[in-house]
């Protein structure tokens, strides 16, 4: 840390909601960054648990806890409290139920650095119940992050894209989830989006793991430990299971029915993005339909549909 610099280089927006044993396991994986020079903001989206003394427990000056007065469903509202108060010059963001390696941090910011990108992130673990899901990396041949969903806990950003990009928008009026707009955004604005090759992020999704059911046993707990004790350890680990994944993937030759199906839903989602999708009436459309997916999967996070 450059000790003329008040500021840290980094701040850490942690959004969160009700989830304090998950809350806790994430923080110890930021504490155990082996890079240092940050801040973490703990943005409660109106909290009524005791997280605030899951943070506190910690003891840690880097530790900030903010609980906003009204919840607002979304994790954009907290981002965007956490932005306006973040004094570094990057922005990182981890959620309540997700773990960092070790080396997350000090990956990233040595490659912004480097490149000058505006926006990074590394190749991403998705565990589900029953392990490895997938691994998320940068698009493929063809894609770019107009259309390549990344989750918010890998992205390391620089604060300045609000200058173009704005905030995080409002969830209510989207028909695609507040993250993955957002990164459009910033794609669209002209900045730059990079990946490194190298996994640094464990992601558990709420909705495969009910998260926030009263039940709920956190599934972070075993890889936490092994977090902490061998590191490079999971890392293989999931490597070599998403060689495996992928190998599974290899598929027989279609049936003619599959590949007509195939082709209705490429002219399908072709004529939607040809009309455009903030036209009237399908802007409108779009949005009924996200909204209703929304409730569903608020019922499989284990929270009200309300």
């Amino acid at each position: 840390m450059d000790k003329n610099r008040a500021d840290p280089l980094i701040t850490i927006i942690m959004a969160t909601f009700n989830s304090s044993r998950t809350l806790k396991l994430a923080i110890k994986t930021v504490l155990a960054q082996d890079f240092s020079d940050f801040e973490i903001l703990v943005i409660g989206d109106a909290c009524t648990d005791d997280s605030e003394e899951v943070v506190t427990s910690f003891n840690d000056k880097r530790l900030n806890w903010v609980n906003l007065p009204e919840n607002s469903g979304s994790q954009g509202v907290p981002n965007n409290e956490g932005i306006k108060r973040a004094r570094g010059k990057y922005i990182a963001y981890l959620g309540h139920d997700d773990l960092w390696f070790p080396w997350h941090l000090s990956t990233l910011i040595h490659f912004i650095q480097e490149t000058d990108d505006d926006l990074v992130h590394p190749l991403i673990g998705v565990i589900s119940p029953s392990g490895l899901s997938s691994i998320v990396g940068s698009p493929s041949n063809g894609k770019s992050y107009n259309d390549h969903f990344v989750m918010p806990s890998s992205w390391l950003h620089k604060k300045n894209i609000i200058n173009d990009c704005g905030y995080w928008g409002n969830h209510l009026k989207m028909y695609l989830g507040v993250d993955f707009e957002y990164l459009r955004r910033i794609h669209r604005s002209g900045r730059n989006i990079s990946c490194i090759p190298r996994l640094s992020l464990l992601k558990f999704p709420s909705w495969m793991w009910g998260t926030y059911a009263k039940d709920y046993n956190p599934g972070q707990l075993e890889y936490s430990k092994i977090l902490k004790e061998d590191p490079e350890k999971i890392e293989k680990q999931i490597l070599t299971e998403s060689a495996v994944l992928l190998a599974r993937q290899s598929k027989p030759r279609k049936k003619i029915g599959q590949v007509i199906n195939e082709l209705f839903r490429a002219v399908k989602y072709g004529l939607r993005d040809l009309y455009g999708r903030d036209r009237w009436p399908l802007k409108q459309i779009l949005i009924w339909r996200f909204q209703r997916f929304r409730k569903k999967l608020k019922i499989k996070r284990g929270l009200s549909d309300s």
